[in-house]
């Protein structure tokens, strides 16, 4: 029951503190996910990492104009292509 009780934990930020993630903190949450099961294990999806705030600036109106988008150290982007 350890694993159910780790995913229910799990919650959505709603602001950002203002500090900045250590560099290797993302890099281990880009090799959870790259180690992250999927349906074909192929793993059918790019992340990018966005740290330059013009172009976070630039998604912020496509992403509903939420704050996170600029506030955030490091916005997680995930691309994924059906083919």
């Amino acid at each position: 029951m350890e694993l159910l009780d780790k995913l229910n934990w799990r919650y959505a930020a709603k602001a950002m503190n203002g500090n900045v993630v250590p560099e290797e903190k993302i890099q281990r949450i880009l090799e959870a996910a790259r180690l992250a099961p999927t349906s074909s294990g192929l793993q059918p999806f790019e992340i990018m990492v966005i740290t330059n705030q013009d172009i976070k600036k630039k998604i912020k109106p496509v992403a509903w104009n939420q704050s996170v988008i600029t506030d955030c150290s490091h916005l997680l982007v995930f691309a994924a292509w059906d083919t």
